[in-house]
């Protein structure tokens, strides 16, 4: 797989108040993908993925589909291989060392489409495990454009604000840029969003404020894509459909800093 972008640290340099509210509450943020490959809906297969994204659960959980095991070891922020399955009502259990800790038992599936099953948690409203079901997109956007979604799956970072924007944008100008994706609460996925294909930054600041994006280049204490410090602009082709999922790290980096990316998960092309 080709890691397709930098990172840039959340909390280098000088911060706004709302930033350091934000770097307080959470833990970091990663961005995290699965294979590169796409999967096999689009040939009318039904199919489900899972993600867990809630950062205090013990691990690895079991999930139980139909009282049958099918993902057998699911780690935070790895994401799991697809499974097919029919397309009827089904019964998702999430078990830990044999004890059950969440059951949906009339989860519906659709014929010929491919789901995102992400396993969160909401530490403030004192919710362990939660399921939220996402659709993927298979759609292909129209000519010379892609189609990219964000997941805010950090349950304590608060709303959000993605940049999806072209290298070299100018942030102190007035109006100033907006952002791609705006206040994007925690546990929450964007829309998709359709635009043109070629290299783009992206950026993920605390919702409202553009502080970190208009102090001298580099950007400080803001998200770009994938932890490695490394300075490639990721480019999207047209025709692909893309999800960045943003997660608490666990555990923090000693001396790092709170937010860091990987590579984004491919859903068509």
């Amino acid at each position: 797989m080709t890691r397709l972008s930098k990172w840039i640290p959340f909390g280098a340099g000088s911060m706004s108040p709302s930033s350091m509210i934000l770097g307080a509450m959470a833990l970091g943020v990663m961005l995290i993908s699965v294979a590169c490959g796409t999967s096999s809906s689009a040939s009318g297969a039904t199919e489900m993925r899972v993600v867990l994204l809630a950062p205090d659960e013990q691990q690895p959980l079991e999930m139980l589909i139909d009282n049958k095991s099918v993902f057998s070891s699911i780690a935070y922020g790895v994401p799991t291989a697809f499974t097919t399955l029919a397309a009827v009502n089904h019964d998702l259990k999430l078990n830990l060392s044999g004890t059950n800790l969440f059951d949906s038992p009339t989860e519906p599936f659709v014929k010929g489409t491919s789901y995102t099953y992400l396993v969160t948690s909401s530490l403030s409203a004192g919710v362990n495990l939660q399921g939220n079901k996402l659709t993927d997109d298979h759609t292909v956007a129209d000519k010379g454009m892609f189609k990219i979604h964000v997941v805010n799956g950090s349950p304590n970072a608060g709303a959000v604000d993605v940049y999806v924007v072209t290298p070299s944008t100018l942030f102190n100008v007035t109006p100033p840029v907006k952002p791609t994706v705006a206040g994007l609460a925690s546990n929450a996925a964007s829309p998709y969003q359709a635009l043109a294909s070629g290299g783009y930054d992206i950026f993920i600041t605390p919702a409202g404020d553009q502080s970190c994006l208009i102090l001298p280049s580099p950007p400080a204490c803001l998200i770009n894509l994938d932890g490695r410090n490394n300075t490639a602009v990721p480019a999207f082709q047209a025709g692909q459909n893309r999800t960045l999922i943003m997660l608490n790290q666990v555990p923090l980096i000693p001396g790092g800093s709170l937010y860091t990316t990987l590579p984004m998960l491919a859903d068509l092309n």
